[in-house]
Protein backbone atom coordinates (compact mmCIF):
# COMPACT_ATOMS: atom_id res chain seq x y z
CA UNK A 1 0.00 0.00 0.00
CA UNK A 2 2.91 2.60 0.62
CA UNK A 3 4.79 1.08 -2.46
CA UNK A 4 3.79 4.87 -4.17
CA UNK A 5 5.64 6.41 -1.59
CA UNK A 6 8.57 4.08 -0.58
CA UNK A 7 9.74 3.80 -4.74
CA UNK A 8 10.30 7.46 -5.31
CA UNK A 9 11.66 7.97 -1.51
CA UNK A 10 14.48 4.92 -2.36
CA UNK A 11 15.24 6.58 -6.26
CA UNK A 12 15.74 9.91 -4.81
CA UNK A 13 16.73 10.23 -1.46
CA UNK A 14 20.19 8.69 -0.21
CA UNK A 15 18.78 9.14 3.22
CA UNK A 16 16.15 6.65 2.68
CA UNK A 17 18.59 4.31 2.15
CA UNK A 18 20.85 4.71 5.19
CA UNK A 19 17.87 5.19 7.80
CA UNK A 20 16.85 1.45 6.77
CA UNK A 21 18.29 -2.22 7.37
CA UNK A 22 21.13 -3.14 6.79
CA UNK A 23 22.84 0.37 6.79
CA UNK A 24 20.75 1.16 9.61
CA UNK A 25 22.94 -0.83 12.28
CA UNK A 26 26.29 -0.48 10.07
CA UNK A 27 29.03 1.25 11.71
CA UNK A 28 29.77 4.74 10.67
CA UNK A 29 32.54 4.02 7.88
CA UNK A 30 30.62 1.53 6.37
CA UNK A 31 27.65 4.23 5.72
CA UNK A 32 30.11 6.76 4.61
CA UNK A 33 31.56 4.25 2.44
CA UNK A 34 28.15 3.83 0.62
CA UNK A 35 27.39 7.88 0.92
CA UNK A 36 30.82 7.92 -1.38
CA UNK A 37 30.09 5.47 -3.82
CA UNK A 38 26.60 6.05 -4.29
CA UNK A 39 25.62 9.50 -3.85
CA UNK A 40 26.69 10.57 -6.90
CA UNK A 41 23.57 8.74 -8.53
CA UNK A 42 21.08 9.99 -6.22
CA UNK A 43 22.82 13.93 -7.26
CA UNK A 44 22.79 12.99 -10.99
CA UNK A 45 19.28 12.04 -10.61
CA UNK A 46 18.10 15.29 -9.03
CA UNK A 47 20.33 17.12 -11.32
CA UNK A 48 18.04 15.80 -14.21
CA UNK A 49 14.83 15.90 -12.76
CA UNK A 50 15.77 20.26 -11.76
CA UNK A 51 17.31 20.41 -15.24
CA UNK A 52 14.39 19.32 -16.97
CA UNK A 53 11.86 21.37 -14.70
CA UNK A 54 14.20 24.37 -15.62
CA UNK A 55 14.15 23.95 -19.27
CA UNK A 56 10.56 23.50 -19.33
CA UNK A 57 10.12 26.29 -16.73
CA UNK A 58 12.11 28.44 -18.75
CA UNK A 59 10.04 28.02 -22.13
CA UNK A 60 7.83 30.61 -23.49
CA UNK A 61 4.86 28.27 -23.62
CA UNK A 62 4.93 26.78 -19.78
CA UNK A 63 5.33 29.50 -16.92
CA UNK A 64 3.87 27.81 -13.94
CA UNK A 65 5.83 29.33 -10.95
CA UNK A 66 5.30 25.98 -9.25
CA UNK A 67 7.59 24.78 -12.13
CA UNK A 68 10.77 27.36 -11.00
CA UNK A 69 10.11 26.15 -7.47
CA UNK A 70 10.64 22.32 -8.27
CA UNK A 71 13.47 23.32 -10.46
CA UNK A 72 15.44 24.95 -8.07
CA UNK A 73 14.35 22.76 -5.03
CA UNK A 74 16.02 19.62 -7.25
CA UNK A 75 19.15 21.44 -8.60
CA UNK A 76 19.64 21.83 -4.67
CA UNK A 77 18.59 18.75 -3.87
CA UNK A 78 21.29 17.47 -6.33
CA UNK A 79 23.88 19.99 -4.72
CA UNK A 80 23.21 18.54 -1.44
CA UNK A 81 23.79 14.71 -2.32
CA UNK A 82 27.06 16.19 -4.04
CA UNK A 83 28.47 17.71 -0.96
CA UNK A 84 27.59 14.88 1.43
CA UNK A 85 29.48 12.74 -1.44
CA UNK A 86 32.35 15.00 -0.70
CA UNK A 87 32.27 14.75 3.20
CA UNK A 88 31.53 10.96 3.11
CA UNK A 89 34.73 10.45 1.02
CA UNK A 90 36.85 12.50 3.29
CA UNK A 91 35.72 10.52 5.86
CA UNK A 92 35.97 7.37 4.11
CA UNK A 93 38.77 8.19 1.78
CA UNK A 94 38.64 7.63 -1.72
CA UNK A 95 37.58 4.70 -3.61
CA UNK A 96 39.79 1.56 -4.50
CA UNK A 97 41.08 1.41 -7.62
CA UNK A 98 41.49 -1.68 -9.41
CA UNK A 99 44.69 -2.40 -11.06
CA UNK A 100 45.36 -2.03 -14.77
CA UNK A 101 44.41 -4.91 -17.62
CA UNK A 102 46.96 -6.07 -19.63
CA UNK A 103 45.30 -5.91 -23.16
CA UNK A 104 46.11 -8.61 -25.82
CA UNK A 105 49.28 -8.17 -28.75
CA UNK A 106 47.08 -7.40 -31.80
CA UNK A 107 50.61 -7.14 -33.81
CA UNK A 108 50.61 -8.01 -37.36
CA UNK A 109 52.29 -11.27 -36.52
CA UNK A 110 49.83 -12.67 -34.67
CA UNK A 111 47.09 -12.55 -37.57
CA UNK A 112 49.70 -14.19 -40.27
CA UNK A 113 48.40 -18.18 -39.61
CA UNK A 114 44.51 -16.77 -39.99
CA UNK A 115 43.08 -17.86 -43.27
CA UNK A 116 41.61 -14.76 -45.19
CA UNK A 117 38.51 -14.84 -46.93
CA UNK A 118 38.25 -13.38 -50.15
CA UNK A 119 35.08 -12.10 -51.76
CA UNK A 120 34.36 -14.33 -54.90
CA UNK A 121 34.28 -10.72 -57.26
CA UNK A 122 37.27 -9.98 -56.11
CA UNK A 123 39.60 -9.36 -59.65
CA UNK A 124 42.80 -10.97 -57.85
CA UNK A 125 40.39 -13.81 -56.83
CA UNK A 126 39.63 -14.87 -60.69
CA UNK A 127 41.97 -17.08 -62.62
Amino acid sequence: MNDWIRWPMAYFLALWHLHHPPLAEADALTRARWCRDHCGSFAARWFAVGAGLWFLFSTPFVQSGWIGVVAVFGLAMGMWHIGWQILAQRKAGPPPIEPPVDFPDDSEDAHDDQPTRHNESDPERRD
